[in-house]
């Protein structure tokens, strides 16, 4: 819950508003709502194996996972995925087709994960901003991943790759 209110001060108080409690300003009436947050994350794939990095910060700092991030509040998701991964990697990709998305609970935070298929222009491939290291794996080379998430994604493309191989 909201402590105070961010336009006028005021201490907030719980308020019912349709079928969920959230902070309201008895001053000035602001709703607080709580909205997740949009993350989107690339599937990068070149001769059977996927782009991943290994993270530099927290959650997950020293696991692996798939490039991306937050949207910014301005930025269509195709530009933040293609912004996320020039800055975490060096790739410059073009977003291909959005796969499952994913609603994912965490604590008191809610995140709508928008993953993409990306196809891997070109770029200066190399370890920048909030990542160690990046990786090209094959579906039978997982490392430790971050995010269950992720996993879930991977899963699906480790599918996806064996049954090209056995076709």
């Amino acid at each position: 819950m909201i402590a105070f209110c961010s336009s006028c001060g005021a201490k907030t108080e719980s308020r019912l508003v349709g079928t969920q409690r959230l902070s309201a300003c008895p001053e000035c009436d602001q709703i607080f709502f709580r909205n997740p947050k949009v993350v989107v994350a690339a599937l990068i794939e070149e001769a059977g194996r996927v782009l991943l990095v290994l993270r530099d910060i927290e959650p997950g700092r020293g696991l692996w996972g798939l490039p991306g991030g937050y949207v910014d509040w301005d930025e269509h998701p195709h530009d933040a995925l293609a912004r996320e991964c020039l800055e975490e990697t060096g790739a410059v990709v073009e977003p291909l087709t959005l796969l499952p998305l994913q609603h994912v609970i965490t604590g008191d935070d809610g995140i709508v994960i928008l993953p993409y298929r990306a196809r891997l222009l070109g770029g200066d491939l190399e370890a920048r901003d909030e990542v160690q290291q990046i990786g090209w794996f094959a579906p039978e080379a997982m490392p430790p991943l971050a995010f269950a998430s992720h996993r879930k994604i991977l899963q699906h493309w480790t599918k996806e790759v064996l049954a090209r191989g056995a076709a």
